[in-house]
């Protein structure tokens, strides 16, 4: 068995900081997600101090969505971070942002645990509006969409809401009693959780649900121990 090429995976992950591969440029959109992977990796592999940390999370705070001025802030829109600047709103949207952008959950995810592994203080982001304006994305069934106008939702919104309030350090941004009770309403005959309710249960990308104590959302989540 060969060892690990440790050089050649560094030198493969600050490559992608600067030029996406062929095969990822169609996912431009989700280039702040593609960043925190490549971060994160660096991060594991020791290899943060080849990277130019501020240029980054400059980068990131470009993409952060804010209204133009406090009366949009009224509108059921979310204001936390874009996937990429290649993102924007068509020019007949309602509502104009500062920068054309559209707050995406789990790029604001992807944002804020980037700038944490960066060690950012978190001083130059708006928490109380992200907090704020992310309940706009809670569903009556507890759930989460990715947009304020309408997506997917799913168990991965929730926890992507909830390591933002862990992050943040606030539990305003949600309802947390009908977050803990839709990742119940996922958990399957088996003791798994599926990506929605009633669908097949998952132990590998729904793994954090289905942990005794959620340890991510502060909280302890009590499972019924005859399922174990």
């Amino acid at each position: 068995m060969g060892s690990f090429k440790r050089d050649l995976h560094v030198k493969s992950l600050l490559s992608m900081l600067e030029k996406l591969p062929s095969d990822y440029q169609g996912q431009d959109s989700h280039r702040l997600t593609l960043a925190y992977f490549v971060v994160s990796a660096l991060d594991i592999l020791n290899a943060l101090d080849q990277v130019d940390a501020k240029r980054i999370m400059d980068w990131v705070y470009h993409l952060q969505v804010l209204p133009s001025d406090e009366a949009e802030d009224k509108h059921g829109f979310f204001y936390g971070f874009q996937g990429s600047s290649s993102v924007h709103l068509s020019k007949h949207a309602r509502v104009k942002f500062n920068n054309g952008g559209i707050g995406h959950l789990a790029s604001t995810y992807s944002a804020l645990a980037l700038l944490k592994i960066m060690g950012d203080d978190f001083t130059r982001i708006d928490c109380k509006r992200i907090s704020r304006t992310m309940k706009n994305l809670q569903q009556p069934d507890g759930s989460f969409t990715a947009l304020h106008t309408g997506a997917e939702t799913d168990l991965r919104f929730v926890f992507c809401a909830a390591a933002i309030c862990f992050m943040l350090n606030d539990w305003s941004g949600m309802n947390v009693d009908k977050a803990l009770s839709y990742i119940m309403d996922c958990q399957s005959y088996d003791a798994g959780f599926g990506l929605t309710p009633g669908a097949e249960s998952h132990g590998e990308i729904y793994r954090i649900p289905s942990l005794r104590r959620i340890q991510v959302m502060s909280f302890e989540l009590k499972l019924n121990s005859q399922n174990f």
